[in-house]
């Protein structure tokens, strides 16, 4: 027994020197190995001034098989891949475009083996465009007792689309602003979010966000009207029917703000008869939060 775990433990530095290159030498076998793998490649209609759009394609993705080595392979970011279709010049009608893989823009040592599909039809009808404002959505809060306004008056971009999804796209949104990340004010660059429904070209596709920071201040209103919002709202009693309020906001513009800029309802439709506690909903004019509600909610009754 002592014999063997005298051979077990006798030259371990040695022992793991050679497996620490073996395993070296296996990785490097398997990065320098020849790999086919599929990927799933968006096919989406790139941004145009042109007098025509792309409303509708017969399939958005293609399955691309990729060969090269697991080393090249490793270095590709799948979710950066995406054919882009420009559209083209001619009469409005139906098209069909062989995808090219040259429009992936892989790296020299990877190709690709197949697309399936490797074409695909479109249908090509006259555009129509118009100018809509954009609007940055945002998540977090910003430092306490700072105020912070974004793109104030709103930018403007002009989408292009068909005149049916033109009618509905009245306003387009900017990736999700973290406003726990901004400390001070200036511009940012973000990219633009098309419309969820709808095929539509966007000049420009990212626009200046301009942020203002600068310092909080408070206000107090009494006796602000609480509003029955609801198609039978005269058979709605509220008790009390006024609020005290708190808001903040921009210290250079609290002043400013008047009671008629404000507004306190409590949605009542749909109700049946009876009595109910309910909260009302303050609407404040942009760059203004509520801080407090008193009462906090409102004996209401549904006649």
């Amino acid at each position: 027994m002592s014999q063997l775990l005298r051979f077990v433990t006798r030259d371990v530095s040695l022992k793991l020197l050679a497996l620490f290159i073996a395993g070296f030498f296996w990785v490097m076998a398997v990065l320098d190995r020849t790999y086919n793998v599929r990927v799933v490649v968006p096919i989406a209609a790139a941004g145009s001034d042109a007098k025509q759009v792309i409303p509708d394609l017969d399939v958005e993705n293609t399955v691309v098989t990729l060969e090269g080595k697991g080393r090249d392979l490793l270095g590709l970011k799948p979710h950066q891949l995406a054919f882009r279709l420009e559209v083209p010049e001619g009469k409005a009608g139906t098209r069909r475009l062989q995808l090219s893989p040259a429009a992936l823009k892989l790296p020299p040592d990877v190709r690709v083996r197949t697309l399936d599909p490797d074409n695909v039809e479109m249908k090509l009808t006259a555009a129509s465009s118009r100018l809509v404002q954009v609007q940055v959505p945002t998540r977090g809060q910003p430092a306490s007792g700072v105020a912070l306004s974004i793109n104030e008056p709103p930018a403007q971009i002009r989408i292009s689309g068909t005149e049916e999804d033109l009618k509905v796209a009245s306003a387009v949104t900017t990736e999700t602003l973290d406003l726990a990340t901004v400390t001070e004010p200036g511009r940012l660059r973000l990219k633009v979010v098309p419309p969820r429904d709808g095929r539509f070209a966007m000049v420009p596709e990212s626009v200046d966000v301009v942020i203002g920071l600068e310092k909080e201040g408070a206000r107090i209103f009494l006796g602000l009207p609480v509003v029955p919002a609801g198609a039978d709202a005269k058979r709605v009693e509220v008790d009390p029917a006024e609020a005290q309020i708190a808001v903040a906001g921009p210290a250079s513009r609290i002043a400013s703000l008047k009671q008629s800029d404000i507004s306190a309802q409590i949605r009542t439709s749909g109700l049946a008869p009876g009595e109910y506690q309910l909260a009302a909903e303050i609407t404040l004019p942009p760059g203004f939060h509520l801080v407090k509600c008193e009462p906090q909610v409102f004996d209401v009754i549904v006649k």
